[in-house]
């Protein structure tokens, strides 16, 4: 466990639903931050934790969000209280055209659609920027600079509607397949991936103690995928060098070593093996606590089109959030969204968390404690117990 001297993530949560506390009016000194793990339509699983957080009426216990690429805007539906619709998006709107469309690479144009994302479908699910940039729990999101002298890595989500959109569309704006590098307070950036697919770095450099980690796929390094393979190398980073240049090419390049590395740096630091090299500013080392993803999961593509699968792993991702904070076991509490899958524009209900909260303080944070694959293994065979309260 983290040799932090600090409760988990699970405890500090567990507390402030008990003193009913809320952002910028706390009774402890802790600052929580969610890192938001993206990967394209594969954010459909940090997406599931983030309903399953919201479900459980666990939303006022944050004190920061912090989002890379299709974390960043599934970040922002859970900070405006609209989780259930930000996942939504993920098996509709966005596994099908006008959002995501494959053969428009062969006209050399975008193949996803980022205009669409951001100010139409998401808008269309609810998203409302005004209240977004009021809310006291502010959200961050991380960017790439193509500039390679520039030491920008992140922005706040806040300023006018234009602005918030811009770095939306910024974060996840991946090389080539999203078209062009994005506009932010007049210079050009993409995806927050190419830097830091699990924003857990930048969550600390922003003041947390606490980072909740939400990540989209297993954190485990995959020395299968630590380097790009031959094709990949002679006709993927070309082209983003021509699309971009020579900078985002070797990012790209070095992407799948770097990011099996940084797997293994967050594994080590989580589980008190290792400790962040730079110190964080205003404190000591945070504690990292990972929301683990079951290794059985089936994983969507980063352009996966299939329905079932997204579905599927959101709903695995809601049961991670389940798993960890210990709600699993013969008494298990089973997140669902109750919208009618089959058709794209149904209206989607909530449950009342403040009936769910009773339950949590109830069953404490025992989160980091036994083995979360016993509780996987419990939660399936009692069937889990639904949480239907009713409408909001």
């Amino acid at each position: 466990m983290p040799n932090t001297g600090l409760p988990s993530a699970a405890e500090v949560i567990h507390q402030r639903l008990v003193d009913g506390s809320t952002p910028g009016n706390r009774q402890d000194d802790f600052r929580l931050a969610l890192a938001i793990e993206g990967g394209g339509m594969r954010g459909v699983v940090s997406a599931g934790m983030l309903v399953a957080l919201e479900q459980l009426g666990m939303t006022g216990t944050v004190d920061m969000v912090v989002g890379t690429s299709a974390g960043a805007l599934a970040g922002a539906f859970f900070v405006d209280g609209r989780a259930v619709e930000g996942s939504v998006l993920f098996y509709t709107e966005l596994h099908q055209e006008p959002f995501l469309d494959r053969s428009r690479l062969l006209k050399r144009e975008a193949a996803l659609n980022l205009h669409y994302l951001v100010e139409e479908a998401a808008v269309d699910r609810g998203l409302d920027v005004t209240a977004l940039v009021a809310n006291p729990i502010p959200l961050y999101a991380t960017v790439a600079p193509v500039d390679p002298t520039s030491d920008v890595r992140h922005f706040e989500v806040n300023g006018s509607s234009e602005r918030v959109n811009a770095i939306l569309k910024a974060t996840a704006s991946l090389p080539v397949l999203a078209g062009s590098a994005k506009e932010v307070d007049g210079d050009e950036y993409l995806d927050g991936g190419l830097h830091e697919q699990i924003p857990w770095r930048t969550a600390a450099r922003l003041g947390a103690t606490h980072v909740l980690v939400l990540p989209s796929q297993p954190v485990t390094p995959d020395l299968e995928l630590d380097t790009l393979s031959f094709v990949e190398r002679v006709s993927v980073v070309p082209v983003v060098k021509r699309v971009h240049n020579d900078h985002i090419g070797d990012l790209v390049a070095s992407l799948p070593e770097r990011s099996s590395r940084e797997a293994w740096n967050l594994r080590a630091v989580s589980e008190g093996r290792a400790t962040p090299l730079e110190r964080m500013p205003g404190h000591g080392q945070p504690r990292f606590d990972i929301v683990h993803v079951d290794e059985s999961v089936e994983l969507p593509g980063r352009l996966e089109r299939d329905r079932r699968v997204l579905v599927d792993a959101l709903i695995a991702g809601a049961n991670a959030v389940v798993d960890h904070f210990g709600l699993g076991g013969p008494d298990a509490v089973a997140v669902e969204q109750r919208v009618v899958l089959t058709h794209p524009a149904a209206p989607v209900k909530h449950f009342r968390a403040s009936q769910l909260i009773e339950l949590v303080i109830e069953r404490g944070a025992g989160g980091q404690d036994g083995d979360p694959e016993n509780r996987r293994r419990d939660r399936r065979r009692s069937g889990g117990r639904r949480t239907e309260d009713g409408d909001d």
